[in-house]
């Protein structure tokens, strides 16, 4: 049947007027109104096409909404600002530039840095996809020139957990819980700042974050902040020839999920400390 007789059949019958007697149509409109009965199509004549609602799926996850910051710190398939390792450099202008590369305009240097930044921080995720991550991208960077004349570049590499972060939807009257504390060191001189100490200090983070999970049944390492800090020329002198000038400082930040009833943000934080220092 042509496309022009169909439609004047459903024009007639959306009217409700008969469609008896219209024989020019021939066996054709027979055969249409057959195969309407046989599809199950309702509402052709007088009523309008019911269709079923089509089913929105159920998001597993929405308990995370409940209170601000539980999802940027327990999702699991997403980076996000609420879990990263925060990085720094102190390089000189030489150190900046590429090798062989021409010192630009004074004036540019510090576009240069900032351009430059993402490139400079992003191979420490190695030291993040060795230890405490899966999945890890530069988020966040800033450049300056401090006193000295050297630039620092501090940087954010967000990342996901490789460590399990426990069951907090199981939480009742929950609320989030944050502690942070410098983890300790050997000796009066801080570490030195290369991979092997990086990754032993968030390895050693990522311990801390364990325990307090099997404690309270969750824990997110949601902070390491890894700050550099370089020795004066006084200080390398009464030191052995060829030490590190460069040394790192390591704060780690711990996120729980606990019953407010049970746990204040004061108390966490005494526990924090007592676990990283028991001393």
């Amino acid at each position: 049947m042509s496309g022009g007789k169909i439609s004047f059949v459903i024009f007639l019958l959306i009217l409700g007027l008969p469609i008896a007697g219209l024989n020019y149509l021939g066996a054709d409109i027979t055969k249409w109104t057959s195969a309407i009965a046989e599809s199950g199509i309702t509402g052709v004549s007088g009523s309008e096409t019911e269709t079923p609602a089509a089913e929105i799926p159920e998001d597993s996850l929405a308990w995370m909404d409940a209170v601000p910051g539980l999802r940027a710190s327990f999702v699991t398939d997403e980076i996000t600002p609420g879990r990263y390792v925060g990085v720094h450099e102190i390089l000189t202008t030489e150190e900046l530039l590429n090798a062989g590369e021409a010192q630009p305009d004074s004036a540019l240097l510090e576009l240069y840095a900032a351009a430059r930044a993402p490139a400079r921080l992003a191979p420490y995720c190695a030291d993040i996809l060795e230890t405490v991550g899966l999945v890890c991208d530069v988020i966040r960077t800033e450049t300056f020139q401090n006193r000295q004349g050297k630039w620092e570049i501090r940087g954010q590499l967000g990342y996901i957990p490789a460590a399990p972060l426990g069951d907090a939807s199981v939480v009742e009257n929950g609320q989030l819980l944050n502690a942070r504390a410098v983890l300790p060191q050997t000796g009066d001189l801080l570490p030195p700042n290369d991979p092997a100490t990086r990754t032993a200090m968030l390895t050693q983070a990522q311990d801390f974050c364990d325990q307090l999970r099997a404690q309270f049944g969750n824990c997110v390492l949601s902070r390491v902040n890894l700050e550099v800090h370089e020795l004066w020329i006084t200080d390398l002198e009464a030191l052995p020839a060829g030490t590190n000038p460069q040394r790192l400082e390591t704060t780690a930040y711990f996120t729980v999920f606990a019953d407010q009833t049970v746990l204040d943000a004061t108390g966490f934080a005494e526990i924090v400390a007592t676990l990283v220092n028991p001393g």
